[in-house]
């Protein structure tokens, strides 16, 4: 499994908010194996040659679209119409990312990459 990330907000390009979506389902039907997610986050991008630095709510909102990415790139389930995020009851698709939000409240896991 793999996904890609946009994580900076292009106002002229991109509407705003944070989201997950499919770029290729897991469904043994046609032959797909290894899911791809697309993570973007619409985060404060580099300026003037300056490293974009994350607040605390643009890594929560990136944790959080992690959390989604990873249930559908780590799903068993071989029928696409339940892989991943789908045919999941929407508060069990909000469990994971909640989840990983929760790390972000723990001072090791902070410490170890911040």
């Amino acid at each position: 499994a793999s996904f890609y990330l946009d994580p900076y907000s292009r106002p002229a390009d991109k509407r705003g908010g944070a989201w997950m979506d499919v770029c290729v389902g897991k469904s043994e039907a046609v032959g797909r194996d290894i899911p791809v997610a697309y993570l973007t986050c619409n985060g404060s991008p580099p300026v003037d040659g300056k490293p974009s630095l994350m607040t605390f709510r643009e890594v929560e909102t990136l944790f959080h679209e992690f959390g989604h990415g990873l249930q559908h790139m780590l799903t068993k389930a071989s029928v696409g119409d339940v892989a991943g995020i789908n045919g999941v009851e929407w508060d069990a698709v909000e469990l994971p990312s909640q989840f990983m939000e929760n790390w972000l409240y723990d001072k090791k896991t902070i410490f170890g990459f911040a």
